[in-house]
């Protein structure tokens, strides 16, 4: 199947709606498509004991840029949000005493420094749950006897990286794969109407995956972009800007993924989902928002979810949580997240 080149990050907007630079625009694609080499080279499934551990040895924007895309790319199935453990750890070298503000800045890491375990210069930085599955380090001294299995990235050989590829390789994005995936929400009902209980069952997606198969997946891959609605609605770049994030996990899921291990597949797209929408200047419900939402049902508390999520300035999510906590918030959304998982080999194979 052609190739369907795209270049969507052009689209993304500050919360103000003003544009991120052009050096920031192509640092983006630039780490996108380093990382996602990169990490061709990693191996972690869902009942390994290690964890992801990678050192970016420099703070310039492209390797801050490179932090981003490790951090909405770097995530495996053994990670347990409930055990606390097997965290991607990303360790930045930096002198400058400032570089807390720096990373929480849009073009950066959004949000996710908050809610994330984060220490700078030994001092955690973090202010509220440590919801993600990526933990971040920034020291000001390291050398290559520290490394202790630790993949290590300098500029100079992301720069040779980058000098060994086209234009058209590293300046855009095969889209096919995120417009593919975005149709799992057309399944609908056959979904939608599943009970919440043994949700992870894989027998339980029988008849919305041959849906998918027979009636959805083979259909003509239309462009990921519209460009009339993208440059005025900021809601579906995002959106479509999620589903790029999310099919770029699929390479490196693929290796040990089962049906199995579909529990431990949905809790790490959870976790990759929620880095993801942090990244992208999401927050969490305070406390005043969570205690309005649980007052409200139905048709209410749907409103209110969609009001919270749709401002521009200050976009909320009601399923930034802990995994245990989405089943109480969101029973729906894991459903989904399974299909998900068990619709990946599809995807990948429908592209080839």
């Amino acid at each position: 199947m052609k190739l369907q080149l795209e270049k969507p990050f052009e689209y993304l907007k500050r919360k103000d709606g003003s544009p991120f630079s052009p050096e920031t625009i192509r640092h983006w694609y630039e780490a996108r498509a380093y990382v996602l080499d990169k990490l061709k080279e990693v191996s972690i499934g869902p009942d390994s004991a290690n964890h992801l551990k990678v050192v970016v040895t420099s703070d310039s924007p492209l390797m801050l840029s490179i932090v981003r895309t490790l951090a909405l790319t770097a995530h495996f199935p053994n990670f347990d949000d409930e055990k606390d453990g097997n965290r991607a750890v990303i360790t930045i070298v930096s002198h400058d005493r400032q570089i807390f503000d720096k990373l929480v800045k849009e073009e950066y890491l959004g949000n996710l420094p908050y809610h994330c375990h984060c220490s700078v210069f030994g001092v955690r930085s973090d202010q509220g749950d440590a919801f993600s599955d990526i933990e971040l380090t920034v020291v000001e001294e390291w050398n290559q006897d520290d490394a202790d299995g630790a993949l290590v990235i300098s500029e100079e050989e992301v720069q040779k990286f980058l000098a060994s590829k086209s234009q058209e390789a590293v300046y855009s994005i095969d889209t096919r794969k995120a417009v593919i995936a975005d149709r799992i929400y057309s399944v609908g009902t056959l979904i939608d109407n599943l009970p919440a209980e043994d949700i992870h069952s894989p027998s339980r997606y029988a008849m919305a995956l041959d849906a998918f198969q027979y009636r959805l997946l083979n259909k003509n891959t239309n462009p990921l972009i519209n460009p009339k609605k993208w440059e005025n609605d900021h809601i579906s770049v995002k959106n479509g800007l999620s589903n790029v994030f999310c099919a770029d996990c699929f390479d490196i899921r693929m290796e040990y993924l089962s049906e199995k291990h579909i529990e431990a597949y949905s809790r790490s797209e959870h976790a990759r989902w929620l880095t993801e929408k942090l990244i992208m200047g999401f927050r969490p419900l305070n406390k005043q928002e969570r205690i309005r939402d649980e007052r409200m049902f139905g048709a209410n508390k749907n409103n209110y979810r969609k009001q919270l999520k749709k401002n521009p300035s200050d976009p909320v999510h009601v399923d930034i949580c802990t995994y245990r906590d989405l089943r109480r918030i969101d029973p729906d959304s894991m459903k989904y997240d399974t299909f998900l998982m068990l619709a990946i080999p599809l995807i990948q194979y429908s592209i080839r």
